[in-house]
């Protein structure tokens, strides 16, 4: 009876080794587990489109300050009538008009600085806008006015809207 005990006792051992992983393909099946979970927690991509802000919300919202104002480039004759600016950067905070919404960025200190107090990136509570200066195409371009673009990145990091223009900047 002894002998039928040990010997059904190492049949389940044999069992219970068989479908085990080795260490180096559970850690392999765990990375995937992981990298799967990652791409399906993303949110879908939403690009984000900016439009000018007026003087009307400039007026309403003290938008008037020291600092940069960006102005997209017009490429097409339907962007024509849609002048202003689209990103207005001031020392402590920036501003984005996006559908109906006045979008608040905060200036990030460590940035650099740009005429007016403003700085090179704002940091919202979705999103976050760098301003980058571009080479000068031998336009009269001083310190107030220079070549720009703006570029504003998802929670993501993802880039959601890019555009060339100027930026014009007072102190």
């Amino acid at each position: 009876m002894m002998r039928k005990h040990a010997m059904v006792l190492a049949a389940l051992a044999l069992l219970a080794g068989c479908g085990r992983e080795t260490p180096a393909e559970e850690a392999a099946e765990n990375a995937h587990d992981v990298a799967m979970v990652e791409r399906m927690s993303k949110e879908p991509f939403k690009p984000i489109v900016p439009i000018p802000i007026t003087e009307l919300d400039m007026d309403r919202y003290g938008l008037d300050k020291p600092g940069c104002n960006f102005e997209k480039d017009v490429v097409e004759e339907e962007d024509a009538g849609k002048r202003g600016p689209i990103f207005i950067a001031t020392s402590g905070e920036g501003f984005m008009r996006v559908g109906a919404d006045l979008k608040r960025f905060a200036a990030k200190d460590e940035s650099a600085d740009l005429p007016g107090g403003a700085r090179t990136t704002y940091v919202g509570l979705s999103s976050w806008v760098d301003i980058v200066r571009l080479p000068d195409s031998g336009n009269a371009s001083d310190q107030q006015t220079w070549p720009a673009r703006l570029i504003v990145h998802d929670s993501q990091e993802r880039v959601a809207y890019r555009a060339d223009g100027v930026m014009r900047c007072r102190t």
